[in-house]
């Protein structure tokens, strides 16, 4: 059996319904709405070809949305035509338009509430051109993608509906009866529009107020992170107590919800939970940063993201990305090279024949190493003999880079000089040797090589 609450909500939006397709089928505003859309359709096909010969003439005024560079001047006025050139043909049509309606003695009062919901697409539009005058072009798209248009666009169905509708006595419709309390379609509509535009809009604010670090040579990365994260779920938790209570979620009705699922949350979070409690821990210690190279599952990485649940690191060998939970730092051993400083220190083993002087070839050694502009003057290199080999003496070169990252390329480098010094000075590299001795029929043959 239905509700009488369920079926008295039913006849109403069945009611409001009737009435706006009454106001629909009235010749005068068919006409205007007819009208207004014919406006903007032939406006923007005009702006689009527009747009497109700009294009096709100057090409490199066009491609500014993926830049990550302010905009120039030229590249501002590009931004300026392709934002507002649409909305502003559109109010002058849709504005001649209502002109011609008073004098020919029509109803015009659609057309006129049509200019100003085009007004707003105009301010709106102008809006995004402002803020290319203070950040890079990509996050600009970016952020009005995730947040300032859908913003914008709930904001324009409100005032379409409003046209049709009475919204306050529309928006108090009881929907459902949740725990003996009424949740209307205004509680639904905040609930869920709001709790998305607090995550998105935390996230914006955060990168705003890093921006704003940043400007003032406020660059420590490991202080960066923890305020701007803490931040971030601080306007998010902030932000999901303002809605229950805008929405007039009763305490009874939250206590019974987070009561039925704390036995499954405790079960099921918890290792959520862990990780969470983790991230935090690790920004305050300030044990791991952005830009740090370490060693975890055998593997010799480089942190790209340190977030409050997981952390995101680039394995250096193959360039792949790893989400690590950040429980595992603590469960397993991590190796860091950049813990303290980025001072890296290497050696390298080279063998030089008995017939060169052993002092002679140290001096070389760290020649090469102090001649070359990667290896780090201080601390000093060193070299030293280490032991006598079967064909050769064999020789250490010590040295200090300031990047784990060039390692290898480093060795390189030095191994070649190596082998070019020794070849300038007629210092021989042997090749391994052995004595051979064969047994035939009590005649003893032997062979060196």
């Amino acid at each position: 059996m239905i509700p009488e609450q369920t079926i008295f909500n039913l006849n109403y939006l069945w009611a409001e319904l009737i009435k706006v397709g009454i106001v629909l089928q009235r010749p005068a505003v068919q006409i205007q709405i007819l009208g207004i859309a014919v406006c903007i359709v032939l406006t923007g096909l005009i702006s689009q070809w527009s747009l497109m010969e700009l294009e096709r003439r100057f090409p490199k005024l066009s491609e500014f949305e993926m830049s990550e560079q302010r905009l120039s001047w030229r590249q501002y006025g590009a931004a300026f035509l392709r934002y507002l050139l649409t909305p502003t043909l559109s109010l002058v049509a849709v504005n001649w338009l209502r002109i011609g309606f008073e004098q020919w003695g029509w109803f015009a009062g659609y057309l006129s509430d049509g200019i100003e919901v085009l007004g707003d697409l105009w301010l709106y539009r102008l809006f995004l051109v402002s803020l290319y005058t203070l950040f890079p072009a990509n996050a600009v798209s970016h952020e009005q993608k995730r947040f300032f248009s859908p913003l914008f666009y709930l904001f324009i169905i409100g005032r379409i509906l409003s046209l049709f509708l009475d919204l306050q006595e529309f928006s108090d419709v009881t929907l459902i009866k949740l725990f003996g309390e009424s949740v209307t379609f205004k509680a639904a509509v905040v609930t869920v529009a709001g709790l998305y535009f607090s995550i998105v809009g935390a996230s914006l604010l955060e990168k705003l107020l890093l921006k704003v670090f940043l400007g003032r040579n406020f660059q420590d990365p490991t202080i960066t992170q923890v305020v701007s994260l803490l931040l971030r779920y601080f306007l998010i938790g902030l932000g999901i107590v303002l809605i229950f209570g805008y929405v007039g979620i009763s305490p009874t009705a939250l206590a019974a919800i987070t009561g039925g699922l704390s036995i499954g949350v405790g079960f099921g979070l918890k290792e959520v939970i862990s990780n969470f409690v983790s991230g935090i821990w690790l920004l305050f210690e300030g044990a791991l940063k952005p830009g740090d190279i370490i060693t975890i599952n055998g593997k010799m990485s480089q942190v790209t993201k340190l977030g409050i649940r997981a952390t995101t690191v680039q394995v250096l060998k193959d360039n792949s990305e790893e989400i690590i939970p950040n429980q595992i730092f603590f469960t397993q051993n991590v190796s860091t090279l950049t813990g303290s400083n980025r001072l890296v220190y290497h050696s390298l083993t080279v063998g030089a024949s008995y017939q060169c002087s052993p002092p002679k070839v140290i001096k070389i050694l760290l020649q090469v190493a102090l001649d070359h502009p990667q290896v780090l003057k201080h601390p000093v290199p060193k070299a030293f003999a280490i032991g006598f080999g079967d064909s050769s003496i064999d020789f250490e070169l010590k040295f200090w880079i300031n990047d784990p990252l060039i390692e290898k390329t480093v060795t390189s480098q030095l191994i070649c000089d190596i082998f070019q010094a020794f070849a300038d000075n007629e210092i021989e590299i042997p090749y391994p040797q052995r004595d051979l001795r064969i047994r035939h029929e009590g005649k003893d043959f032997s062979a060196q090589g």
